[in-house]
């Protein structure tokens, strides 16, 4: 009785009785609708009656049992989850993660020596690329200019390489009676640019400072050139005169090309 009162129930009654009924009799009209198109044969009322209830009996099934199903647990799958399920989650992953190890902390030692270690590397590279322009000054200056001259203009190229604001004091060139032995404006220029490119335009040595800086080295030879002519120019005509121009390598920002 247990089991016959469960298949009989309100709820089975409401999801198959019902809906079995109105299949049963749409099979019906549809079986003798198509019967009657061939002279009512039995057969074909019999086949089509069968079809007819299977696929009722599946479209009922597909709309209204299985495919409700699905929407909702679509739907519930694409809520946010509540603050218990988020903590749970959250708890899950920091379970799963593996625990961080501390780090100890720097000494005081280590860390002078890193900064001690950076500024000496910074001072030696410094000191090599103005021990190469010191070079590069001596090489290109000296037909020009006597040797009390060159000391002064090293001495001066050398306090500007610290200082980009530095003013120096007025160089004298050698007296050349032929003119095409003497340093043009075009020189001058590019005198200036080959050093203050190595030196760095980031660095304070931008072309006013260039210009600015050799027209009071050379006020002389200078004397009817404006300052903003100066800086406009300054790598103008790279292979004219006797000082050409000379940019320098990304991989040997030190080396001169004589």
């Amino acid at each position: 009785m247990r089991n016959l009162n469960t298949l009989i129930s309100k709820e089975t009654c409401l999801i198959y009785g019902l809906p079995g009924t109105a299949i049963l009799a749409v099979s019906l009209i549809l079986s003798c609708k198509v019967a009657s198109d061939f002279a009512g044969s039995t057969f074909v009322t019999a086949v089509s009656f069968l079809g007819s209830n299977v696929l009722l009996w599946m479209l009922y099934l597909l709309l209204f049992q299985y495919m409700p199903l699905d929407l909702m647990r679509i739907w519930q799958s694409r809520k946010p989850l509540s603050n218990t399920e988020e903590t749970d989650t959250t708890a899950a992953k920091q379970t799963s993660q593996p625990p961080v190890q501390a780090v100890p902390p720097i000494t005081m030692e280590e860390y002078k020596a890193h900064c001690y270690d950076f500024e000496r590397r910074k001072q030696e590279e410094h000191r090599q690329l103005v021990d190469s322009i010191m070079d590069y000054v001596g090489r290109v200056m000296s037909p020009f200019m006597g040797m009390p001259e060159i000391d002064h203009i090293r001495g001066e190229i050398r306090a500007w390489c610290d200082d980009p604001n530095y003013i120096p004091q007025p160089a004298e060139l050698k007296w050349t009676v032929d003119l095409n032995d003497r340093l043009k404006t075009i020189s001058f220029k590019h005198f200036v640019w080959n050093i203050a490119v190595r030196l760095g335009f980031d660095n304070g040595y931008t072309g006013d400072i260039q210009a600015k800086f050799i027209k009071k080295l050379f006020p002389n030879e200078l004397a009817g050139i404006e300052i903003d002519s100066l800086k406009a120019s300054l790598s103008s005509y790279p292979d004219n005169g006797h000082i050409k121009l000379d940019r320098p390598k990304p991989t040997s920002n030190n080396v001169f090309h004589f």
